[in-house]
C-alpha cells in the first residue's frame, strides 16, 4: 500500500515538477535573445499590492465561476479539470501551486510582451498567447479547450491592466487555491498518508474518519461504516449560513470598488453588469475555502428529528391530583 502510495504522489508531482521547469527553461532562453527587459515583463516595484489584490480577487471570482459552468453542464466525463498535486501532502501541494502558477504566468507575461513589442495589437497578443493552451488541453475536450482559452483571456487581460506580471500570478494562485484544497475536499482519490494541516471528519458514533465526498450539509447520510443515519449539526448549517450571508454583501462591495473608475467611465455600460457575477463567483469560492477551514460537524440522528425519552415512566395527571387531595 505504501509503495502505492508512493508512485501515485510520484506521477502526482514529478511530472507536473518537469514541465514546468521545462517551461521556465524555454522562457530563459527567449529572454536572453530577445530585448526585453524586466519593467516591461512588469517586474517593478510600485503597484505590487493594487496588482496582488486585484489579480487574487479576479482569481477567485474566475473559479466560481467555473464551477458553475461545470455545475450547469452536469457533465463531469466531458468537463473536467485536472489539479496536479492533488494528490500529495500538503508541502509538496505548496511547492507544485506556486511553481505551476509561476512558470504559466511568466509564459503568457514573456509572449504577450514580445508580441506588443512586435507592435502587434493588444487583443491580437492575449488571444495568440492563449491559444497555445488551447491545444494544450484539446484532448481533455473542446469545453475545457473553450474554458482553457477564457481564462488565458482573463489572465491576460489582468496584466495588461494593472501591467504587473503579479495580478495574473495572484489570479492564478487564487483559482489553483481554490480548486487544490476548496474543491479536491471532495475529490475520491485516496491521498497518501495523513496532513498535520488539515482536520478530519469523523463518524460521531463509531469514529471513523469520512471523506468530505461522504458527508452532505442539507440532508442525511450513512455512515459507511456503522451504517448509522447522521446529519450536519443545526449549529454548523446556520453558521454557514450568516457566514455566505455576510460574505456575498461585502463581495458585492468589493465588486463595485474593483469596476468604480470602469463604471464611471463607461456611465455604468458593460461594467455595471459585471459586478454580480464576479461577487457571486468569489462568493463561492470563498464557500468551498470555507469548507476547508471549518469542515462540517456531524451529529447522530436525522435532521430536525425531535427524540423522545419513552424509557422512563411518568406518573399520569390522575396519579398527581390523587396526591394533592391527600
Amino acid at each position: 500500500m505504501d509503495e502505492e502510495k508512493t508512485a501515485w504522489t510520484r506521477v502526482d508531482v514529478i511530472l507536473p515538477m518537469v514541465f514546468y521547469c521545462a517551461l521556465l527553461l524555454c522562457v530563459t532562453l527567449w529572454t536572453q535573445f530577445s530585448p526585453l527587459n524586466l519593467s516591461q515583463l512588469g517586474f517593478r516595484t510600485g503597484g505590487w499590492a493594487s496588482a496582488i489584490l486585484r489579480g487574487g480577487y479576479v482569481g477567485l471570482s474566475w473559479a466560481g465561476v467555473w464551477l458553475w459552468t461545470w455545475f450547469v453542464l452536469s457533465a463531469p466525463q466531458r468537463l473536467h479539470r485536472v489539479v496536479p498535486g492533488l494528490a500529495a501532502p500538503f508541502v509538496l501541494q505548496t511547492v507544485v501551486w506556486v511553481v505551476g502558477a509561476f512558470s504559466e504566468e511568466i509564459w503568457r507575461v514573456v509572449g504577450i510582451t514580445a508580441l506588443l513589442h512586435d507592435r502587434y495589437s493588444p487583443i491580437f497578443s492575449v488571444i495568440t498567447s492563449s491559444l497555445v493552451f488551447v491545444v494544450a488541453f484539446l484532448p481533455d475536450g473542446l469545453e475545457r479547450s473553450a474554458l482553457a482559452w477564457l481564462e488565458g483571456v482573463i489572465f491576460g487581460v489582468l496584466f495588461l491592466w494593472e501591467r504587473s506580471f503579479l495580478a495574473p500570478f495572484a489570479a492564478h494562485l487564487a483559482v489553483q487555491a481554490v480548486y487544490l484544497w476548496g474543491v479536491g475536499q471532495f475529490s475520491s482519490e485516496q491521498r497518501p498518508g495523513k496532513s498535520r494541516w488539515t482536520r478530519v471528519i469523523r463518524c460521531p458514533v463509531c469514529g471513523v474518519q469520512l471523506r468530505r465526498l461522504q458527508v452532505k450539509i442539507s440532508e442525511d447520510f450513512e455512515c459507511p461504516s456503522c451504517h448509522k443515519r447522521l446529519s450536519t449539526s443545526e449549529e454548523y448549517r446556520t453558521a454557514m449560513r450568516w457566514a455566505a450571508a455576510l460574505s456575498y454583501m461585502l463581495l458585492f462591495v468589493c465588486s463595485l470598488a474593483l469596476l468604480y473608475d470602469q463604471i464611471q467611465e463607461q456611465d455604468g455600460g458593460i461594467a455595471i453588469w459585471l459586478v454580480c457575477p464576479i461577487a457571486w463567483g468569489a462568493g463561492t469560492s470563498l464557500l468551498f475555502l470555507y469548507q476547508r477551514v471549518f469542515p462540517p460537524s456531524l451529529q447522530y440522528g436525522e435532521t430536525h428529528f425531535l427524540t423522545l425519552n419513552l424509557d422512563e415512566k411518568r406518573p399520569s395527571k390522575s396519579d398527581d391530583t390523587d396526591d394533592t387531595a391527600r
